[in-house]
C-alpha cells in the first residue's frame, strides 16, 4: 500500500510551464507603455498585474498540495535569473502562498537576494515585500526589529525592502513608534536615493492613518532634515491647505 504522499512536480517543470503561458499572453503594445514607469531600462512581455495574478494562482493551485517551501523558493530564485519583469515577478507571487510556512532563517535568504541584486527595481521589490516579508512580519511581529539592519544598510534595494516590509504592519498601527523611528533613520543622511525617499514617506503615509495628528507633529519636528519626495508622500492624504502648510515650513529640505 502506498503512503499518500502526494508527487511534487518538478521545478523545471514548473518553470518551462509558466514561462511558456507568459510568452502567449505577452502584448508588445503593453510591454512598450510599462517602461514609463522605471527610470531604468526594464524588459518585459506586457503582461496585466490581473493577468499575471490569475495564472500564479493557477500554479499555485497545482502545486501548493505537493511542495515544500524551500520548492517555492527554488522556483522563485531560479525565475528571479529571468530578463523579463513578469518571470522575475511571478515568482515571488507563488511564494507569497507559501508565506505561512516560512521562518526567522530565510529573511537571511532575502537579504542575500537584495544584496545581490536580485531584486533591482522598485516593482520587483515592492511585490516580494507586500506579498511575502511584510506579511511574514504580521505573522510575527517579533521580527520587525530584524529590518533595522536592513533599513541601516548601504545596499538602496535591502534599504527600500526593509522600509516597504513595514507597510502592512504600519497599516495596522503595529509598533508604530519603531515604524517612525525607521521611517526618518532612513531619510535623515545627507544622501538619499529617490528609492529609498519614496518608500519612506509612503510607510509614513501608511503609519499615519490611524493617528495623522501624530504623523504631522512628526513631520513638523523632522521633515526638514528629509527630502521633498518623502516629505510630499507623507502628506499625501493630508487635507489641501494642511498639506500646503506642512510643505511650505518643511521648505529648507534638501
Amino acid at each position: 500500500m502506498g503512503s499518500g504522499k502526494v508527487s511534487s512536480t518538478p521545478i523545471s517543470t514548473i518553470k518551462k510551464a509558466l514561462i511558456s503561458r507568459l510568452k502567449k499572453m505577452a502584448d508588445p503594445g503593453l510591454a512598450r507603455s510599462s517602461q514609463r514607469f522605471f527610470s531604468e531600462k526594464i524588459v518585459c512581455y506586457g503582461i496585466r498585474a490581473e493577468d499575471l495574478r490569475r495564472l500564479c494562482r493557477e500554479i499555485y493551485q497545482q502545486v501548493g498540495s505537493s511542495w515544500t517551501v524551500e520548492e517555492a523558493l527554488q522556483l522563485a530564485e531560479s525565475l528571479l535569473q529571468e530578463d523579463e519583469l513578469e518571470s522575475r515577478s511571478s515568482g515571488l507571487i507563488i511564494l507569497g502562498y507559501f508565506k505561512d510556512r516560512l521562518g526567522e532563517g530565510h529573511l537571511e535568504k532575502f537579504a542575500s537576494w537584495l544584496k545581490k541584486g536580485h531584486l533591482d527595481n522598485w516593482a520587483l521589490i515592492d511585490t516580494f515585500c507586500l506579498e511575502v516579508i511584510s506579511p511574514f512580519l504580521l505573522e510575527h511581529p517579533a521580527h520587525l526589529n530584524k529590518m533595522t539592519a536592513w533599513i541601516e544598510d548601504k545596499n538602496v534595494y535591502l534599504k527600500r525592502a526593509g522600509l516597504v516590509a513595514l507597510i502592512k504592519p504600519a497599516r495596522k498601527n503595529l509598533s508604530p513608534a519603531f515604524i517612525f523611528r525607521m521611517a526618518n533613520r532612513a531619510v535623515s543622511t545627507k544622501s538619499v536615493e529617490d528609492l529609498v525617499a519614496k518608500a519612506a514617506g509612503w510607510l509614513l503615509r501608511e503609519a499615519g492613518r490611524s493617528n495623522p495628528e501624530r504623523l504631522e507633529q512628526f513631520i513638523k519636528r523632522h521633515g526638514k532634515k528629509w527630502p521633498r519626495l518623502t516629505v510630499r508622500y507623507a502628506l499625501e492624504k493630508f487635507p489641501a491647505a494642511k498639506r500646503k502648510h506642512l510643505l511650505r515650513i518643511t521648505k529648507n529640505n534638501p
